[in-house]
């Protein structure tokens, strides 16, 4: 008797360990990376996927956020919005406490509300300014939008390349769209308008009909915005036709343009938010780790991805708990140094809207590399540090 009453002691303490809950220290938190990894957006996805993949291994090196490791689980897109939406609902299903992506902002739009329903902040790579139109207060972007990118990039245009005849080519979609908005906007406060609006469509292979327009407009400045692979098919096309206009952008001289782009690329000129060419050391040793790690130098979506991880690291810190309301508070209105928080690289400041001022750069191709020829500073300020806790 006295043996059963023992073992049953035994068999009702295992029954308690094996229910009892591991203090909130030990448990590992999850982050949904919702991608376009396969389908046309696939180099963008990677880079992206690629660029939290190295963010949350650098966090658990130094002990994670609040002594808890991260873990990441990898959703993909296939480069489509309606598949997108389908995704994030999956994603949401495995309670993540945030959502990083998509970078396509066509799928952002389509799938931001289904986050937003869930509570679960959403880190995107999208720069639409369509997105933050929507007032959606789940959302924050890890680069400024169109809003923002596009007021640097008309200055400069404008004031530095004294443009005069400029044509725009951009893709017709939520991305193409929202930043052809910003463009004419922009140009138009400085009593300029475009000599050529053409639009493409995503995935579009020839570009001939609308190079000859270009041609015809007498263009001396060509404004490309299209997604990356659709970039590089338009310049060696340019090129083939021996086009004499300067080509500017954004994401003209990402990486993942210049590589299937080659020598087509060179001389093309661009305001970007973040490049491995930056002289900003902590953005420099990034770049290097990211190229030794997976073999190929990161654009701006990989920094993106890899600062976006560190804005979630930078909040749930300030706030001092895994708390996704006071997160996405403490992530409004507020500034968050480089100092603070290392992975940042630079100091950006977060809107009521989610959306970003941070430092930028003029870069020029050469030899299949982009060199940065200006630094540009936020474009407002100064911004004020808020505390969350």
């Amino acid at each position: 008797m006295r043996r059963q009453r023992i073992l049953l002691v035994l068999a009702v303490a295992l029954v308690a360990v094996a229910g009892m809950v591991l203090p909130a220290s030990a448990q590992n938190v999850k982050l949904a990376i919702v991608a376009e990894i396969t389908g046309g957006g696939a180099p963008v996805g990677a880079m992206w996927r690629d660029g939290v993949s190295l963010a949350v291994e650098d966090i658990n090196k130094k002990g994670g956020i609040l002594g808890r490791r991260l873990e990441t689980f990898l959703m993909d897109t296939q480069s489509d919005p309606p598949t997108s939406v389908a995704v994030m609902r999956r994603a949401i299903n495995e309670h993540p406490f945030a959502i990083l992506g998509t970078v396509y902002s066509s799928s952002t739009v389509a799938n931001m509300d289904i986050a937003r329903q869930a509570g679960v902040p959403q880190i995107t790579g999208s720069e639409s300014v369509l997105i933050t139109q929507k007032g959606n207060p789940n959302i924050f972007l890890t680069s400024f939008t169109q809003q923002i990118g596009f007021a640097k990039l008309v200055r400069w245009v404008a004031e530095d390349l004294k443009a005069e005849k400029i044509a725009l080519i951009y893709v017709n979609n939520a991305f193409g769209r929202g930043g052809r908005e910003m463009f004419l906007k922009f140009l138009k406060d400085r009593g300029k308008s475009v000599v050529a609006d053409l639009s493409t469509e995503p995935q579009q292979a020839d570009f001939t009909a609308e190079l000859t327009r270009v041609r015809a407009s007498g263009a001396t400045h060509l404004m490309i915005y299209s997604h990356e692979e659709e970039n590089a098919r338009l310049m060696i096309q340019l090129r083939k036709l021996g086009l004499a206009v300067e080509p500017v952008g954004d994401n003209l001289c990402a990486q993942t343009t210049i590589d299937p782009g080659g020598e087509a690329m060179n001389g093309a000129k661009c305001h970007v938010p973040m490049t491995a060419a930056s002289p900003v050391p902590s953005m420099l040793d990034v770049g290097r780790r990211f190229q030794e790690k997976y073999g190929r130098v990161p654009d701006h979506n990989g920094f993106k991805a890899y600062i976006g991880t560190h804005m979630v690291k930078a909040a749930v810190e300030r706030v001092g708990a895994f708390d996704q309301a006071k997160v996405r508070d403490c992530l409004h209105n507020n500034l968050f140094t480089a100092a603070e928080e290392p992975g940042l690289l630079m100091d950006v400041y977060v809107d009521d809207k989610g959306d970003t001022d941070r430092g930028s750069f003029i870069v020029q191709v050469k030899n299949r590399k982009s060199e940065v020829i200006k630094v540009v500073g936020m474009l407002g300020g100064p911004y004020t540090k808020r505390a969350c806790r």
